[in-house]
């Protein structure tokens, strides 16, 4: 019963993970391909389905690398180098951005790229929140243990 809980955990925390990236795909998409007028920018479903299978990737990525029991700098780091790596793969291969200017493709990445720095960092603010709560209540526990 327990690996089925722990099962369900990696995968709700990747599936958040990879609706919240989709969500950025698709904006960041559309927005730039809505920034030339001359071109018709529309989000076909060949290439919203190449958009989840790269947010999946991303978000399985972080359920591997990022682990709530060993989160470091370097899995951070680890993990972000895994993301930018599929989402550049993707971009190339399926050729998100053909036909527009190269530039639209390095505002993607580095948008993109902020973005994972800012979950890692999140993350990371958001364990040592934990921490100092853990922290406190045993105190608390430790201060109070002699009148229980």
């Amino acid at each position: 019963m327990k690996k089925w809980q722990e099962i369900f955990l990696f995968m709700y925390e990747s599936k958040a993970t990879a609706g919240m990236y989709f969500i950025a795909f698709v904006f960041f998409y559309l927005v730039l391909g809505s920034i030339d007028k001359s071109m018709q920018t529309s989000l076909q479903f060949w290439t919203s389905i190449q958009l989840f299978l790269a947010c999946l990737f991303i978000g399985l990525g972080q359920g591997i690398i990022l682990s709530k029991r060993d989160l470091t700098v370097w899995r951070l780091i680890l993990w972000s180098g895994w993301s930018l790596f599929i989402t550049i793969l993707f971009t190339e291969f399926f050729s998100w951005f053909a036909g527009y200017p190269d530039w639209y493709r390095y505002i993607f990445y580095a948008a993109i790229t902020l973005s994972f720095i800012i979950l890692g960092l999140a993350l990371k603010w958001k364990l040592n929140k934990e921490t100092r709560e853990l922290n406190m209540a045993l105190h608390h526990y430790k201060e109070n243990i002699d009148k229980i």
